[in-house]
């Protein structure tokens, strides 16, 4: 059986794979199920129209995601499908705005499995929540100074100061340097340092199938 996911993401590195970066990582190495996980082109949506469900783009992205996730299971039905909303919270409660946007999207899609996650302020702050594997990843400092809250702050600006300690000219790129970062990040630190990236793996695992059930009379047979 394969999970397909189809999302919708409001970064241009999002849509340009650092999210699927993550979601492959996350099944792989935090799960290890043995379930294949297709990430579907994700629909880029404009924060301030999403966060309103009443503007057109609000239903058209969840239509248009939906549409993709409809053709694939189409070719492949005994596939399951999933829809995935990951923004950034920015200055809201991402446990708060979450609940209302799925809310909203159940609205518009009820028959849907739908997630909606927010990482708290920003996706980098994912990043940073793992970033004890990062020294000397992509021009960073081989020693990175400790990070207590990394929820707390701008993680994008904490990359950009790390990066300018080796070379003052550098500037972190999101649509450059996020992927990069994802692919060596401490999954199981990230875990540990940011509440709604441990949403992020709820949500997910919520749609790991279980495993097949062994038939009796083979296992007595067996014996």
């Amino acid at each position: 059986m394969t999970l397909y996911v189809s999302l919708i993401v409001e970064g241009h590195s999002e849509a340009q794979g650092a999210v699927e970066r993550l979601l492959r990582r996350i099944w792989n190495e935090l799960f290890g199920n043995p379930v294949l996980l297709r990430v579907l082109p994700p629909s880029r949506c404009k924060r301030d129209s999403f966060l309103n469900p009443q503007h057109p783009e609000f239903v058209s992205k969840i239509e248009e995601a939906m549409l993709k996730l409809g053709q694939q299971l189409r070719r492949d039905p005994s596939g399951r499908g999933v829809l995935f909303v990951l923004l950034d919270a920015e200055a809201d409660c991402p446990a708060t705005l979450g609940p209302a946007l799925l809310a909203a999207a159940k609205g518009v899609r009820s028959d849907a499995d739908i997630a909606c996650v927010l990482a708290k302020q920003m996706f980098e702050n994912w990043i940073v929540a793992g970033a004890s594997a990062l020294a000397s990843v992509n021009e960073l400092p081989e020693s990175l100074p400790p990070r207590p809250t990394p929820e707390n702050g701008s993680g994008a600006s904490w990359l950009d100061h790390q990066l300018r300690q080796r070379n003052k000219g550098r500037k972190y790129k999101k649509t450059v340097d996020a992927e990069v970062f994802v692919r060596a990040m401490d999954l199981h630190e990230c875990r540990d340092n940011s509440r709604s990236f441990r949403k992020l793996l709820k949500e997910l695992e919520t749609r790991v199938p279980p495993p097949p059930q062994a038939d009796p009379e083979i296992e007595g047979a067996a014996e």
